[in-house]
């Protein structure tokens, strides 16, 4: 009986795993040449120079470049929270900081009015551009948009 009950449990236990996981495909902001991970199924709202923005009915990701003189690495952490703040981003996580093989980063979680949102800066190595990205999403719990953070990315 007890083999059961923990068979039905790890059942249970896997199936809601499953509904959090979330399927993720490949995607390309021609304009600078950015690839990232995405939630399959996503729509296209805009594929420009001025920025990278698609959604599906659980996520809305906006990429950008950052305009101005130039970010620099010890720069990230501040002004990511200065954007947060502008933007009314309330209940703010502290800016950690991480690197992936083509960028320095800075990220920061919050609620961006009903929803949940990351926040971060990605810098190239080697300091040619920045870019601002914005993950919206509803569970809270959903690592989902940690991982298309961490799949950014530029073509070579």
């Amino acid at each position: 009986m007890k083999r059961r009950i923990f068979t039905a449990m790890a059942v249970l236990a896997f199936s809601a795993f499953g509904m959090n996981a979330q399927t993720l495909q490949s995607t390309t902001w021609k304009a600078y040449g950015i690839s990232f991970k995405a939630p399959a199924g996503f729509n296209v709202e805009d594929d420009s120079e001025e920025g990278y923005i698609i959604s599906t009915p659980t996520y809305y990701i906006t990429v950008q470049l950052l305009e101005g003189e130039g970010i620099k690495r010890s720069e990230l952490s501040q002004e990511l929270k200065n954007i947060a703040s502008d933007d009314e981003v309330t209940n703010q996580t502290p800016v950690t900081t991480f690197e992936l093989p083509q960028f320095y980063g800075a990220q920061l979680k919050g609620n961006c009015e009903t929803e949940q949102c990351i926040y971060s800066y990605l810098l190239t190595k080697d300091g040619s551009s920045g870019f601002y990205v914005s993950i919206t999403y509803t569970d809270k719990q959903d690592n989902t948009p940690e991982n298309i953070l961490k799949s950014f990315s530029l073509e070579e």
